[in-house]
């Protein structure tokens, strides 16, 4: 759907809870009760910890998640309905934290480009936002604060070479417009680099790959590591199975 790179979900009791995330060490056995929650009747298997900022788009058969005191955060490459309002209700408070926020875009600039958020209060629609540069494709609930200098102009998307802009072009790039709204509900010192998340492979039953299943054990027979202690950068899913650098 629409290129769509990654949508992340953050559900939270109160937002400023967000900040003590960088001293909090992510608790596995809830992340993966909230990954089989979000996939009723798959298996669910660890396949390691990593920073949130790595996690840009889970594998397919991936998700990522992290669940912390009064905070989880989930980050899928599942097509997520482009109209957020339609997103099924066990993704939308999957747990029972009051708040749940949803930020989906394409890569910026790319052909297309696509963003979405939305808000919901007690499992209740306050505000959610989808559009293409020239196609506001839902706008429910009242803007906010933050939106308006979206809104004024005051952050134009780069204009296209050798393109001729069309004229119902949005006074910004969707996108970026998504991905602004995070940071406007959890803060702005929101660091996704200081946010250590578990990564999970997500199968029918019986139809885990072998390779998978191997290296999920191994995880499974390894110590917890700290979160004080240096991540590497991680490798791909392949590298990770076969032994490959890169």
């Amino acid at each position: 759907m629409l290129g769509v790179t990654a949508s992340t979900i953050w559900y939270v009791d109160a937002p400023e809870r967000v900040s003590t995330l960088p001293d909090a060490a992510p608790d596995r056995d809830a992340a993966q009760a909230l990954a089989a929650a979000l996939h009723p009747g798959l298996d669910v298997s660890f396949l390691g910890n990593e920073q949130l900022s790595e996690a840009v788009k889970p594998e397919p058969g991936e998700v990522i998640v992290g669940c912390y005191p009064g905070v989880a955060v989930v980050r899928t490459g599942e097509a997520l309905p482009p109209t957020p309002s339609t997103l099924v209700e066990h993704w939308i408070r999957p747990t029972d934290a009051a708040h749940t926020y949803l930020c989906s875009s394409t890569p910026p600039m790319a052909a297309g480009s696509w963003g979405a958020f939305a808000h919901w209060e007690n499992g209740e629609l306050k505000r959610s936002f989808s559009a293409t540069p020239v196609h506001i494709i839902e706008d429910v609930g009242l803007p906010q604060v933050w939106e308006r200098p979206f809104w004024a102009g005051d952050h134009p998307a780069p204009p296209m070479m050798d393109v001729l802009p069309d004229p119902q072009t949005l006074p910004f790039d969707p996108g970026a417009f998504a991905e602004a709204a995070p940071h406007a509900w959890l803060g702005d010192d929101l660091d996704a680099s200081s946010i250590t998340v578990c990564r999970f492979a997500v199968y029918p039953p019986g139809q885990v790959p072998e390779s998978v299943r191997l290296l999920a054990e191994k995880q499974r027979a390894e110590p917890p590591r700290s979160v004080r202690q240096a991540q590497p950068k991680r490798r791909s899913l392949f590298a990770r199975l076969f032994g490959r650098s890169g």
